[in-house]
């Protein structure tokens, strides 16, 4: 081959895997191996090749050891969530597709695929193509090298060449610089704190490098200046964590990525048995490259996105009908085009004069985004443009809602994608809503829990609509998802539990918790103290100063020169986490886990805490999540106040800084037992049922029933074995976790489980039947029809079809007491509003609630609480709530 011809591709296949993972719905074949990222990932593949024609490929891949970044920089992507376990199984997958195909796989451990890329591209000096969804790929960028960034779904795409970076105000060098100053959250890269995207783009622009402005620090103005030269070490570390090393120690030739058009038998074989019909078709044009040039000026023979999601469709449903489960996706499988009529509104008068011939009874679907507020009926969509800040055109977001106030009556049923969100918004305008109203994520999410919602445009995508007017889309798409959750009977869950629950979250949001500085200065200043006391002692007994946050630097002092047994070292070096540490018997080992433990608590809970809390009310204000758990229960974010440790005392203190608001105690109400008493609910074992009607000691119970001795022979020690049984049991522990748990011999505890079911013997029956349900339909329901599906028992790997086996044991228990709590909390702020009380429900905690009372309202805050509790649901045992109160969060416990 003429050097001249050479055409190099190399795939970030991480990073374009996961992107396909995201953009395509749900896909297995018949045998249940997850397909839709592979799929998608091959959907870019033979778009790329059908238009750039490579002569060599070669696919990249992260390796999971960590890398030298992590050596330098222990935090390194820390705050990074671990892959999906549904697209962690589809990557071997992926590889052993690109082998069968000739494509070469690369990785190296102690490197990201970001370094090998880098490498490859410098080291063969031939016309190159880097695809990745990362913008740190851009520093690669040169005269041989264009990198193709995805910039969103499976097919946006946009190629950058220096003279294009350039149009966005970057040389490739300034992509490392840039990061060094603003940082990557997603990474945590820690960049200057105080320095944002604009500032950092300014000081680039007019210093070029990082370098330039230290050079010239003293023409840096106000605050900024003294930021730069405090936080000096963390932008130069930045700087190296940003840089892609393309001297990495990888092994490849450029012989041995060379691309043949041609597919093997083995190569058709797999993809039939992964049932990647459609794409086989567009994958035998392959056959010669001729052939191949030839069949690219017929687009019908060029894969499309459109393509991959009707076979995923028309594949999905075909393989969960065989399967008897229930329908991941829709079954249409071609693309719904809506049509509207858009109309642009320029100033309050066009849009007062629409509001006003807007019929009542009407249904609208209504959003308010960064640059315009919509509202569509269908047939037309209004679109008024938000008022610029600078040069005063449109109209604001306040007065939009101002005038839209009359679409928020009960005249008009409004359609919202985050009901919560909007309600949010009004407020700013002192609009209120009322209903009617729907929630077009929340029906998403009770019609298919499994997959996070994350936009409306995702939204539209899962559901194969594709419109000019996405409002319009959505109205529409509301008709569909109204009648799937009423074919799925999740009517009542949606209308009577979770649609009204929208109101209770966002007063709870708007209310806050206070938070007591006082206090939280005094926690700062104790741990601070010990932590300071913790490092010395760490320093006297390693006999020097050293960085005990560095993973390399307390390596060598623990195993270098203390000698301690270590782990099998790797390239980034000897492993210091906790359960290596744990191993350890020094003195240095324990005051490093002090350290580790308070440090955490003084970042997270206090640090932390300070920077969300309202400098004015000295409140914390938390989202509440209500579409984000398989099982429906609650999650809190910004901050995390359902997180608040209790195990340890230091944690428990933490409470002691949430506090009433003045002349007000907190009364807490949490259920007892609650999954107990709906598994001898649901199991029907008489022997609990029987105990828990007569008020008994269940943990107690247990003990005398695995230990052969009678009721009042039972010591301490045996009841806490017992406890650690019973709750186990819920979550199918194994008798390795129990005998961790409960800190007896595996034998042991392999023994107490055993009889365990044969003194509860309908237990075993019930969650074993369980699984067993789960298998045969694919999903299972709570007491009030929440939907749980579970794609991971057909999934090829053991150990996420043993999650999934856990998973449908407790199910029910866990989705019931989800929405048991969830009814609690409508009867109990309804009951608080009907009585005209000042006291607030602030805080939902997994199985406690928090009511924020005024003292004389105190007792009467109890019995609703108390009452509202007890009858959220009919069982055959007693629902029991503890109650109490207190001037802070850990007395009222």
């Amino acid at each position: 081959m003429n050097k001249d011809d050479i055409k190099i591709l190399l795939l970030d296949s991480n990073s374009l895997i996961n992107r396909a993972f995201h953009a395509l719905p749900p896909l297995t074949n018949s045998d249940g191996v997850y397909t839709n990222a592979v799929y998608g990932y091959m959907t870019m593949l033979i778009k790329l090749i059908a238009e750039e024609k490579p002569t060599h490929i070669c696919a990249v891949f992260d390796c999971r050891a960590k890398t030298f970044r992590h050596a330098i920089y222990d935090k390194y992507k820390a705050t990074r969530k671990p892959m999906a376990e549904e697209l962690a199984v589809q990557i071997p997958v992926l590889q052993e597709l690109l082998t069968k195909l000739g494509i070469k796989i690369l990785f190296r451990e102690g490197y990201e695929a970001d370094d090998i890329l880098g490498t490859l591209a410098k080291r063969f000096e031939f016309p190159t193509m880097i695809v990745s969804g990362d913008r740190d790929c851009l520093q690669l960028v040169d005269d041989t090298t264009t990198v193709i960034l995805t910039k969103r779904g499976i097919s946006d795409v946009k190629k950058y060449t220096p003279s294009t970076l350039k149009e966005e105000g970057f040389t490739p060098f300034q992509i490392i610089e840039y990061k060094a100053f603003a940082g990557d959250s997603s990474d945590n890269i820690p960049g200057c704190p105080g320095v944002g995207e604009k500032t950092a783009k300014d000081l680039l622009s007019q210093y070029e490098t990082v370098d330039g402005v230290y050079e010239h620090i003293e023409e840096v103005k106000g605050k900024l200046q003294q930021k730069l030269i405090d936080n000096k070490e963390s932008v130069y570390l930045s700087e190296r964590l940003a840089t892609i090393d393309v001297n990495a120690e990888v092994e490849c030739k450029i012989e041995e990525i060379a691309y043949s058009y041609s597919i093997s038998d083995e190569a058709k074989e797999y993809m039939q048995y992964l049932q990647f019909k459609k794409l086989l078709e567009k994958m035998d044009i392959f056959s010669s490259k001729s052939e191949f040039d030839e069949s690219e000026k017929n687009q019908s023979n060029v894969i499309s996105e459109k393509d991959c999601k009707s076979e995923s469709a028309d594949s999905t449903s075909e393989i969960l009908s065989e399967k008897s489960t229930v329908e991941s996706k829709p079954e249409k499988s071609k693309i719904k085009k809506v049509k509207t009529e858009t109309i642009a509104i320029k100033d309050e008068t066009e849009l007062i004069k629409v509001v006003s011939e807007i019929a009542e009874g009407a249904t609208v679907f209504i959003e308010f985004l960064s640059d315009k507020t919509v509202v569509s009926t269908g047939e037309k969509t209004y679109e008024a443009v938000i008022a610029d800040n600078f040069f005063g055109d449109g109209i604001s977001e306040e007065r939009a809602a101002e005038i839209l106030e009359p679409l928020f009556s009960e005249k008009y049923t409004k359609v919202f994608f985050d009901a919560k969100k909007v309600m949010h918004i009004l407020r700013n305008s002192g609009t209120t809503l009322v209903a009617p109203y729907e929630d077009l994520m929340l029906m998403a999410y009770l019609i298919n829990n499994t997959k996070t919602i994350k936009s409306s445009e995702q939204l539209l995508e899962d559901y194969f609509f594709s419109a000019e007017n996405k409002s319009a889309a959505l109205l529409e798409l509301y008709g569909e998802l109204k009648e799937k959750i009423c074919e799925k009977s999740l009517d009542k869950l949606y209308y009577e539990i979770e649609l009204p629950l929208i109101e209770v979250l966002y007063e709870m949001e708007k209310t806050g918790f206070r938070v007591n500085n006082d206090i939280l200065e005094e926690l700062n200043a104790k741990y601070s103290v010990e932590i300071n006391e913790l490092l010395q002692k760490i320093y006297e007994i390693a006999g020097e100063m050293f960085n005990v946050n560095s993973t390399k630097q307390l390596a060598h002092i623990l195993f270098d020169k203390l000698g301690l047994k270590h782990a099998k070292k790797t390239k980034t070096g000897y492993s210091v986490d906790a359960a290596t540490l744990e191993e350890l018997d020094h003195p240095i080992v324990s005051a490093i886990l002090r350290y580790r433990e308070l440090s955490k608590l003084k970042s997270t809970y206090i640090e932390g805490m300070k920077a969300v809390m309202n400098p004015i009310s000295g409140r914390v204000h938390t989202c509440f999540n209500q579409c984000v758990t398989a099982t429906g229960r609650l999650s809190s974010t910004e901050p995390n106040l359902q997180n608040i440790p209790v195990r340890r005392s230091e944690g428990r203190e933490i409470r002691k800084m949430f506090v009433p608001s003045p002349g007000c105690v907190l009364v807490t109400a949490d259920y007892s037992q609650i999954e107990l008493r709906l598994l001898a609910h649901f199991s029907e074992e008489p022997k609990l049922i029987e105990a828990y009607k007569e008020n008994g000691d269940i943990h107690a119970l247990t003990a005398s029933k695995i230990f052969n001795v009678p009721l009042e022979d039972v010591t301490p020690e045996m009841r806490s074995s017992a406890k650690a049984v019973n709750f186990g049991i819920i979550y199918g522990i194994s008798g390795f976790g129990l005998s961790k748990n409960a800190g007896v011999s595996r034998y042991q505890a392999k023994t107490f489980i055993e009889q365990y079911f044969a003194t509860y013997p309908r237990i075993k029956g019930y969650m074993d039947g369980n699984v067993e349900k789960a298998k045969k339909q694919g999903y299972l329901t709570t007491m009030f029809g929440r939907i749980r599906y579970f794609l991971e028992l057909s999934s090829p790997k053991h150990s996420i079809r043993a999650f999934g086996e856990r998973a449908a044991m407790n199910m029910p228990l866990q989705g019931t007491a989800s929405d048991i709590i969830k009814i609690s909390m409508l009867k109990v702020y309804r009951e608080i509003k009907r009585r005209n009380l000042k006291a607030k429900l602030i805080l939902q905690v997994h199985d406690e609630l928090i009511v924020d009372a005024p003292i004389e309202e105190k007792d009467e805050v109890a019995e609703i609480l108390r009452n509202g509790m007890e009858t959220a649901a009919e069982l055959r045992v007693p629902l029991t709530v503890n109650v109490a109160s207190g001037k802070n969060w850990y007395e009222s416990k």
